[in-house]
């Protein structure tokens, strides 16, 4: 069978040079785009876990993340915001390379690098900075590596790691308990392996007993922190937000949506699949009964592929989401792959991985608001390199349709090896120029073209990075006129998402949250007022005019942005109350200060 030529190239290169190509891929896209929301969220949180937790209280579901992200920040206290888009690239290429050396013995060469290239690319799309996605992932590859190793060679300390670290998973991000279901491979791989019934439930043992250990330990390790309170306060929170059906975090809310964006994925995944088919089948009837367009054909298959490239150009650009319909096909393409595997012939080391690929694609994006279009991204590490090498090893594909008994009413379509291949290499072809394109028109919430991105903003904390000349000119002037009246460590409020004015001014959040948009109204309207009667301090307010999300804020003019209408009304009634009055305003921002700093008890 032919190979693709993409496959040529990355097949002929040694380990140690793809390996520098993929950081080199990752490096050159953390200097530019500066994201006010998850960004701000996320470098706050470190900057605070150890010095201030009860300001950032709501992040404690995440905990171990903060841990990892505030240790970082300790040992490279001068490098800032930069500083965490490298612990992003570390942490994704321990991603990689676990992923790489799990599945080199069981894959051809050329399809795994091609399809590690393809999941680099679209963690591209994602947040930049080191977050609990990039954690969750590590810790995921990290479990799938222990467990596989020891159901593989039959050592039980490994299964006790691997049970471990899905404790350290959910201690990351707490969704990720869902990772206790990989106990279901244990009893997969004792039914291929014909384990009896005791070495299976040992197995099990093991592989919970670590997880209980690990619990144990880091509760300690938290404990002594005094961080417990803390995390029991988020776990309550994050109880009581969850069982608001209205709330986009609310378990109603979330599985309605995972139910949705699967069956999407296999839905499209079986559309494309179909189209593809029929249309190389036509193809091939066209050839073989219009002989005299046969010199032509090479020029209308050329005409074609670059009208589709023209196409994912402009779409990148017009449009940085449809990113997730390219996902989503890969997402489907990889379910139908990982059944056809784990139910076939495949040796039971392949079968394995891959029923751990798919639990993984299953399990990791509960309990995202966002489930495939976020963390989904990070949750193929295993099943879309699988898939891609599935695919592109197929040699041809035949079908005959029998509409009736006489065979001139029956329909033959075949792909043969040489279409296939020419099939393949332009849907290679196809995604790595779709994927480049979004990645370069859109790094995450700060969308615009990357040429026109080479203005800093004045701030030692973000020094280094790069966004455009009229979201450096808004920020910079929000934080020369904020200091005139805000200090460092003050009480502010920043409403509603905007946390990265507290990483950039070194000011306290004044909601245990530096993010208030994610609370639910009800909720909302309980912290505000929560926060008065135990600090009795009346925060200064940073409020923006227009979304900071998923746009090219300040220029989205257009966008018809309105408040959540309860939250507003909250805000407004607290701002009256307490007597604001707004002191400054630009495009984008306003700045209220209060009539009293502090509240009589």
């Amino acid at each position: 069978m032919h190979k693709t030529y993409l496959e040529i190239f990355v097949d002929g290169m040694n380990d140690k040079l793809f390996f520098v190509l993929i950081i080199f891929i990752q490096i050159i896209f953390i200097f530019q785009g500066l994201d006010f929301a998850d960004a701000g969220f996320a470098a706050d949180f470190y900057r605070r876990i150890f010095t201030d937790p009860s300001t950032v209280q709501y992040n404690f579901m995440y905990w171990f993340t903060g841990i990892i992200g505030g240790s970082w920040l300790k040992l490279f206290p001068g490098l800032g915001l930069i500083g965490l888009r490298i612990a992003g690239v570390v942490c994704t290429t321990l991603s990689f390379w676990i992923t790489y050396n799990l599945l080199k013995k069981y894959l051809y060469t050329g399809p795994l690098r091609l399809a590690l290239l393809l999941i680099i690319l679209f963690l591209a799309t994602a947040i930049k900075e080191i977050n609990y996605d990039d954690i969750s992932a590590l810790f995921f590859m990290c479990t799938a590596w222990f467990l596989f190793s020891g159901l593989t060679r039959e050592k039980l300390y490994m299964l006790f790691l691997a049970g471990a670290f899905i404790s350290l998973n959910m201690f990351s991000r707490l969704p990720n308990i869902l990772g206790l279901s990989l106990m279901l491979i244990i009893w997969f791989s004792g039914y291929l392996n014909q384990k009896t019934l005791r070495q299976v439930v040992i197995q099990s043992l093991i592989f919970i007993a670590g997880f209980v250990a690990m619990s144990l330990l880091l509760f300690g390790m938290m404990k002594s922190m005094h961080h417990d309170e803390y995390f029991l306060n988020s776990l309550k929170l994050t109880r009581q937000m969850g069982s608001a059906i209205d709330n986009s975090h609310g378990l109603y809310s979330m599985l309605k949506l995972y139910i949705v964006h699967f069956g999407e994925a296999i839905s499209i995944s079986i559309v494309v699949i179909v189209v593809l088919w029929s249309s190389a089948a036509a193809w091939r009837r066209l050839k073989s009964d219009l002989p005299v367009s046969i010199p032509f054909l090479p020029i209308v298959k050329w005409g074609i592929l670059i009208m589709l490239t023209a196409v994912c150009v402009y779409r990148a650009k017009k449009d940085p989401d449809f990113w997730f319909y390219l996902f989503l096909f890969y997402a489907g393409m990889s379910l139908v792959t990982g059944f056809l595997i784990v139910t076939g012939p495949q040796q039971k080391n392949l079968r394995i991985l891959t029923a751990i690929g798919c639990m993984m694609l299953l399990v990791m994006p509960f309990g995202s608001n966002y489930i495939l279009m976020s963390v989904g991204k990070y949750s193929i590490w295993i099943i879309v390199p699988i898939t891609i090498d599935y695919l592109l090893n197929i040699r041809s594909l035949s079908s005959n349709v029998v509409v009736s008994e006489n065979s001139q009413h029956s329909y033959e379509q075949i792909i043969d090896s040489g279409q296939m291949n020419g099939l393949r290499n332009a849907c290679i072809y196809i995604t790595l120029i779709y994927i480049f394109s979004v990645t370069y028109f859109y790094p995450y919430f700060d969308r615009s073209n990357r040429a026109r991105m080479h203005y800093e903003v004045n701030n030692e904390h973000v020094k280094g990075i790069y966004t455009t000349k009229s979201r450096a000119k808004d920020i910079n002037e929000l934080l020369t006129q904020s200091a005139l009246y805000i200090k460092p460590e003050d009480y502010v409020l920043a409403y509603d998402c905007i946390p990265m004015f507290y990483y950039l001014t070194d000011t306290r959040p004044y909601m245990h949250n530096s993010w208030p948009w994610l609370y639910d109204d009800a909720v909302f309207k309980q912290e505000l007022f929560k926060s008065i009667q135990e600090t009795h301090i009346c925060p200064f307010v940073i409020m923006q005019k227009r979304s900071t999300i998923g746009n090219n804020w300040p220029d989205n003019y257009m966008e018809n942005y309105t408040f959540r209408a309860k939250a507003m009304a909250e805000m407004n009634d607290f701002l009256r109350i307490y007597k604001y009055s707004q002191v400054w305003e630009n495009d984008f921002f306003k700045i209220y200060i209060p009539a009293s700093k502090t509240v009589k008890e």
